[in-house]
């Protein structure tokens, strides 16, 4: 008997292509046994997240998320394989949705822009705010306010921590609204940087 992965087994006969399906094989004394095993088969198996997705994308070929892969490395950063912010650490980069969204819309350039600013602004920080910074970065370089000067942007990025640009998203519900608010809170920075000039 099949007790786990019946619609897999099924899909297969179908399909009539895949000769072979892994599984695990097993006698047990009862069924009470049995049923013991599938709990505890099923409460070990971990969760596929949306990083685990990413990095297998990778392994598979996949050309965009091999350019993510690109655009983060080259920055100086890695792809995380943690999605929980409290298991981050420096160096990492778990907001690859946000740069597959960014570059299918307005291609590399901007990406590379923002990565490569926050990996020089935070070498030994964890991005806790990272998909905001990353998102109100790259829509500053987007649409930039008239006479953009990068550096004097990066001089503005420079003058606080990762936590304190986090603070200005803290309880900020939604990517959209996060982007923006921090956004804003960067061009703030930026003007007053022009101001001490």
């Amino acid at each position: 008997w099949v007790i786990d992965g019946q619609h897999r087994l099924a899909a297969a006969q179908l399909r009539g292509d895949i000769p072979f399906l892994p599984c695990c094989v097993g006698v047990y004394g009862s069924v009470a046994d049995e049923a013991a095993m599938f709990v505890a088969m099923n409460r070990q198996r971990k969760a596929m997240n949306r990083l685990d997705d990413f990095h297998a994308a990778i392994a598979s070929g996949d050309a965009e998320a091999i350019e993510i892969a690109k655009l983060i490395t080259d920055a100086g950063f890695t792809v995380s394989r943690r999605t929980g912010s409290q298991s981050w650490v420096a160096g990492e980069v778990a907001f690859t949705s946000s740069i597959a969204k960014v570059l299918r819309k307005h291609g590399p350039k901007p990406c590379a822009y923002a990565l490569t600013a926050m990996a020089e602004a935070f070498p030994d920080e964890v991005l806790s705010a990272g998909a905001s910074m990353f998102m109100a970065l790259t829509k500053i370089v987007i649409s930039p306010p008239a006479d953009l000067d990068p550096d004097r942007l990066f001089q503005a990025l420079l003058r606080q921590n990762q936590q304190y640009w986090a603070d200005f998203v803290a309880g900020v519900k939604g990517g959209e609204d996060r982007a923006i608010k921090m956004r804003d809170a960067l061009l703030m920075a930026y003007e007053d940087e022009g101001g001490e000039a």
